[in-house]
């Protein structure tokens, strides 16, 4: 019979196939409570689907699945890929699509990228597999029962909800409500159309009572069926079964007798019709009750104590009881009806046939997983080998990034209890995958876990995953004095573990203040003479090199430490530092002595790393660094584009720490391009205008506030920025050339405010420290600002000495700033001709580095002294945004659409929209002329030039 009065419903769901054909990806969920017909209506759809031309991937989500990570996706996905010969998953697992490789246990695909934990690595490969198997076909992913979906799974269809645009895929979905967090999420995306269905209305009551039962029903009868049923379909076609079982009439007289036939009584109806089958099927049903949906006949058969053929037959037999679904495999018809017969028996004896079950599950050689869902449900035994499997799954879902899954069961196994002589490591597992879920129990795990464990490379597991906590929390001083007490401890029996610990102590030392630093510096001394043999040697040789750059009297001093650490290769790569290390303080060592061409060149190569591990988190961090290089260097664009990237990745897999470095980073080059506005709605949007608490890393936020406040027009408020950056910057202990730039801007703001005499001091100081220090940058930085607070007027010949000097460094940004106000003190001194050399330099410069800001004012000055200030080759460039900008320089550089998408973090559709604006801006016809469009002024990184 068809589907009653869910017309609606059949054509939205025949819409989003439509629009899914159509690239314009759909997600839909449909609602209500059990029986009202969803699997029906997901049935038909993907009849529909299959009839269009849609590859169709079906799942069922199961209560006994709940902690199967990525279970949903791996029913979805699993089927199709097993199919595929070996040279077409080589294809599916192409590009970022190779991070997802681990989930599945596939014969025939090649060795997967450099396999990464990072959760966030697995999402963006599915994402980028769904995009593969999408070229051939478009795709139907069908979720049954999504309130039992696995957490990742659902965080799975969170992360895709917004990039379905641009991709050939429908994501249908069934619900009773929701249940979970992530489920509620997924219903409130903007992206996804919720459709509730509603009970059967009188009408739709007799009609299916009269196909049902063969005859017109009366009135009465309907109404008491209806009543009785609340108008849901599947009760009231099992008690029109029982009807017709029991020879009912469809009259006014049995109206009383349908009456007593409610929601409840399914659970009657479905062990009635078990009463009467044969004894083998009534075994072999609970034995599926307990097994769950998906066991072997072989499975079943044994739990239930019956011959194999006998158990065959049952499953036909009840596949025509409507108790279990047609199949190779058993499944129940629906999932109340498996309720039903579950809870049909008691708690303890349930328990107990769970751990028979897990017992049958592993000598039949089911996976493991399958295993531990039924130990899971089991009573705690105490049994070591119980102990031993949850373990091994545990591990298993932290490699398939699923770390919540990972949590669950070992808190199992914690329950099992495992014997003495384990149960410090099991705690020690169990706090260690708290902490990436970020769960408030880890603290108190990983402390019992350091306290008991024996092994010494546990210990010094256990210590720095502690003090990774302690430090998040604002302890640094807890955190470091535990990591003392470890490497006193460890340091006679295990001398590579001592320096692993010595680098994380210099590492963590450096969000503390000046003594705990000094400690550090005196723990690392020790070491100068290593040769750099080991991965401890090398880390302990790095942080060195940084501790004694950041107390050397010049750059050139400094510059002799840091590069041959970073020059020794592999620290990125052997720690995987995707928070703080030596690879960052090195990097970050670089920006004060001007070798900023050096410090790209191992940002970029961290970078390749970083995107073939899939690991979000440093790709950002890596991103705001080499940002902040383009940002000295001159690159505004560059800046920006690295800035909102960073910001992108870290809001979207809400990451909080480096948040505050990258919208510094915005904000500057914000500043820098003229977009006040911008730069203080990204300010307010983070909840940071009006205070900004310390930071543990950096304050560079803070410093970001005072420069706007006083591009606004609030010196004051700016100036009072500045200073407590200053403040808090060498409260903190950080080296000076680190610090030194802040003086030159608050000078500046000192001399907006009438405070002439005050800059001017603090103008010399700034001078005096950056001519100790010997960078080009920071000296003609510091000539330029004492230039400017002179006297009443600029003074001609600092400002000459400024350009000199800055026209040596990397810093082309400061450079053209320079020029521009030596070209303006000309004009105001009546020396126009001689002022348009240095104005139309700058206003090159400024176009190339896309400082709109820095255009506009050399622009207006040029005019003034009588020269030219236009440049038509440039006003398409301009008009570039940033993303277009990165867009356009990838597809330059010969990358195809989807490895952009992948390279960028965005969708197919993302980039092919971003095209078509720097076609229709650049007046050119396509890829081909890019490289003659590019080549004008405003194009292109400035760093190392």
């Amino acid at each position: 019979m068809a589907l009653l009065e869910r017309d609606g419903e059949l054509a939205a769901l025949e819409s989003a196939l439509r629009q899914a054909q159509r690239e314009r990806g759909q997600l839909v969920l449909i609602e209500g409570p059990a029986g009202l017909g969803k699997t029906s209506l997901l049935k038909a759809t993907l009849q529909a689907a299959a009839a269009l031309g849609f590859t169709c991937l079906r799942a069922r989500a199961s209560e006994l699945e709940r902690d199967f990570p990525y279970g949903c996706v791996r029913q979805l996905l699993e089927p199709a890929l097993a199919r595929a010969a070996s040279a077409e998953r080589e294809r599916l697992f192409e590009g970022a699509a190779a991070l997802a490789a681990p989930l599945f246990a596939l014969g025939g695909l090649r060795e997967p990228v450099a396999a990464s934990d990072n959760a966030l690595s697995m999402l963006h490969g599915l994402y980028w597999l769904l995009n593969n198997i999408a070229r051939e076909a478009p795709v139907a992913l069908a979720v049954d029962d999504l309130h039992w979906c696995d957490g990742e799974s659902l965080r799975f269809f969170n992360y895709l909800a917004p990039r379905l645009d641009g991709i050939p895929l429908a994501l249908l979905g069934t619900a009773r409500e929701s249940i979970s967090a992530g489920l509620a999420r997924l219903c409130q995306e903007p992206e996804t159309q919720v459709l509730r269905l509603s009970p059967l209305s009188i009408e739709a009551c007799s009609a299916l009572c009269q196909h049902s039962l063969g005859v017109p029903a009366a009135q009465d009868f309907v109404i008491a069926c209806r009543g009785a049923t609340g108008g849901n379909p599947l009760f009231l076609e099992l008690l029109l079964r029982e009807a017709k079982e029991l020879t009912f009439l469809a009259e006014t007289g049995q109206a009383a007798r349908v009456r007593r036939f409610g929601p409840a009584a399914v659970a009657r109806t479905v062990l009635l019709r078990l009463s009467t089958a044969p004894a083998a099927a009534t075994a072999l049903v609970r034995a599926l009750a307990v097994l769950g949906d998906g066991a072997r006949v072989s499975e079943a058969a044994r739990f239930a104590e019956i011959p194999v053929d006998e158990a065959a037959r049952a499953a036909d037999l009840l596949v025509t009881l409507a108790i279990l679904k047609q199949g190779q495999d058993l499944e129940f018809a629906h999932p109340i009806v498996r309720q039903a017969v579950y809870e049909d028996t008691g708690f303890h004896e349930r328990a107990r046939a769970h751990a028979r079950a897990a017992r049958i599950l592993a000598e039949c050689g089911a996976a493991e997983e399958r295993v531990a869902a039924q130990i899971a449900q089991a009573e705690p035994a105490a049994e070591a080998a119980r102990v031993g499997l949850l373990r091994r799954v545990a591990a298993e879902a932290l490699v398939q990034g699923a770390p919540g899954a990972a949590v669950a069961w070992l808190k199992r196994a914690l329950a099992e209890p495992p014997p003495p002589e384990l149960h410090a490591e099991v705690l020690l597992e169990l706090g260690s995958a708290e902490l990436r879920v970020a769960a408030p129990e880890a603290l108190g795990h990983l402390l019992a876990a350091q306290q008991a464990v024996r092994p010494p490379e546990l210990r010094a597991f256990a210590v720095r995953q502690l003090a990774n906590v302690l430090c998040d929390t604002g302890e640094v001083e807890r955190a470091l004095t535990l990591i003392e007490a470890m490497i006193v401890a460890l340091e006679p029996e295990d001398r590579e573990l001592t320096l692993v610990l010595e680098a994380e102590f210099a590492a963590k030392a450096q969000q503390a203040g000046p003594e705990a630093r000094a400690r550090a510096g005196a723990l690392l001394a020790r070491h100068a003479e290593l040769e750099g043999a080991t991965p401890g040697e090398r880390l302990v040789l790095a942080s060195l090199a940084f501790e004694r750059a950041r107390s050397s009297e010049s750059a050139s001093e400094a510059l002799r430490h840091i590069e041959p650490a970073l020059a020794a290769g592999g620290l990125f790569g052997e720690r995987q530092p995707d928070v703080v290390g030596p690879f960052y303080a090195l990097v970050v060592g670089l920006l004060a002595t001007d070798a900023l061409e050096l410090a790209v060149t191992h940002l970029e190569r961290a970078l390749v790393e970083a995107r073939a591990r899939g690991s979000i988190p440093a790709i950002a961090f890596l991103l705001a660094h080499r940002g902040w290089f383009h940002l000295r260097g001159g690159a505004v664009a560059e800046a920006e584009a690295d800035a909102r990237t960073a910001l992108e990745l870290l809001g979207g897999h809400e990451i909080e720490l480096g948040r505050r470095f990258a919208l510094a980073l915005l904000c500057e080059a914000l500043i820098e391009n003229d977009q006040l506005e911008a730069a203080g709605l990204a300010l307010r949007e983070s909840g940071l205008a009006d205070e900004i608490p310390p930071a543990l890393a950096n304050d560079n936020l803070l410093e970001a506030r005072g420069v706007l406040r006083v591009a606004s027009g609030d010196a004051s408020a700016g100036l009072e920025d500045l200073l407590e950056f200053g403040r808090r910057t060498e409260a903190g202990g950080a080296a000076h050339p680190l610090a030194a730039r802040w003086r030159s801007r608050a000078c500046l703001a000192l001399a907006a405010t009438g405070r002439r005499e005050p800059a001017r001091e603090l103008a010399l100081e700034e001078l005096e420290r950056a001519r100790r220090w010997g960078t080009n940058s920071g000296i003609g930085q510091a000539l330029r600002a004492r230039a400017l607070v002179a006297g009443d007027t600029p003074s001609l010949e600092g400002l000459r000495e400024a350009v000199e000097v800055l026209q040596r460094s990397p810093a082309r940004l400061e450079y053209a700033r320079a020029l521009t106000d030596l070209g303006a003190a000309q004009r105001r001194a009546n020396r126009r001709a001689e002022a348009r050399g240095p104005l139309q330099e700058a206003l090159a410069l400024a176009r190339h580095c896309g400082a709109g800001g820095l255009v506009a004012r050399a622009s207006t000055e040029l005019r003034a002294a009588g020269g030219p200030a236009s440049d038509a080759a440039a006003a398409g460039l301009e008009r570039l945004t940033v993303a277009e900008r990165r867009v356009a320089e990838l597809a330059l550089q010969g990358h195809n659409n989807p490895r952009i998408a992948q390279a960028l973090f965005v969708t197919r559709k993302t980039v092919e929209t971003h095209l078509g604006h720097i076609y229709a801006k650049l007046e050119i016809s396509g890829r081909t002329e890019l490289g003659r469009a590019l080549s004008a002024p405003g194009s292109g990184s400035t760093v190392g030039r």
